[in-house]
């Protein structure tokens, strides 16, 4: 039976508090490779968390549980008490259930059979390698080459690629063709979700969108991405649109050089 919390009077613990990092497991002492890490036999994630609960009075009998989830996925771990936490060892943190993709959350519950939830610190986006920004899952797409999934809430955007594609990893890294037809609209895609649809202030340091808009500054750094108020009128949703084109723009011609890409490939037919 599943059991469900009492959250009344629980304390909302900030995400400075409980933080969350991931890493590749290394094997035979190197790191899994990139390949690996996407879904590949011997994919190794592993998490390493940073909980500070001194300021709280949470009772020191109090149970920690942490949790990882993408969609329906759903991984657990107990951490000991709030008095004398128990950090699983590294082999038991690793990430077997669920993708590096995965929100993490954490419990405090109160020691007693009411299951009272004590505190929360939830949606927890953990910091992935830099490399991760935009994770490479294989998938079965049927005709498509490649999708976005955004996921559900703060997930992160993962680039889904047809596992038929041959050595999915090294083309979508490496071929030109294809870093110059689809990385451009990936990122016009990924802009568009943050400013146009969800709304968010890039100014907002811990927002789901806030590394993409590090990114678009690094790409256009003369000009700041434009806020979107929930209301927003004509003209200034046309003014983020005129943004979003020219980080396109400027990423194409200065980062992925699609156009070059493009021909390199036909004139090899």
């Amino acid at each position: 039976m599943i059991r469900r919390f009492n959250r009344t009077g629980r304390v909302s613990i900030p995400s400075g508090r409980a933080t969350v990092a991931l890493r590749r497991l290394e094997q035979n002492g190197r790191a899994v490779s990139s390949a690996a890490a996407t879904g590949a036999p011997g994919a190794a994630w592993c998490f390493d968390l940073k909980l500070d609960l001194a300021r709280y009075r949470f009772p020191p009998s109090a149970r920690v549980r942490v949790e990882a989830w993408r969609g329906t996925a759903l991984q657990r771990w107990d951490w000991g008490r709030v008095g004398a936490p128990s950090e699983p060892a590294e082999r038991h943190r690793v990430l077997t259930d669920v993708p590096e993709t995965s929100q993490f959350r954490v419990s405090v519950i109160a020691a007693d059979d009411s299951g009272r939830l004590l505190g929360l610190a939830d949606k927890l986006r953990p910091r992935l390698p830099v490399e991760s920004l935009l994770p490479l899952v294989p998938a079965d797409l049927g005709g498509e080459v490649w999708r976005l999934d955004y996921g559900q809430g703060d997930d992160i955007v993962e680039l889904k690629v047809n596992r038929d594609l041959p050595d999915f990893d090294q083309t979508v890294r490496t071929d030109p063709a294809f870093r110059g037809l689809v990385m451009p609209q990936v990122l016009r895609s990924v802009l568009e979700r943050g400013l146009l649809v969800d709304r968010e202030d890039p100014e907002e340091p811990e927002g789901r969108w806030s590394s993409w808009f590090d990114l678009a500054r690094s790409i256009l750094p003369d000009r700041a991405p434009p806020s979107v108020s929930p209301d927003a009128q004509d003209d200034e949703i046309a003014q983020a649109d005129r943004w979003i084109e020219d980080v396109v723009a400027a990423f194409s011609a200065g980062r992925v050089k699609a156009l070059d890409g493009y021909r390199e490939a036909w004139s090899k037919k």
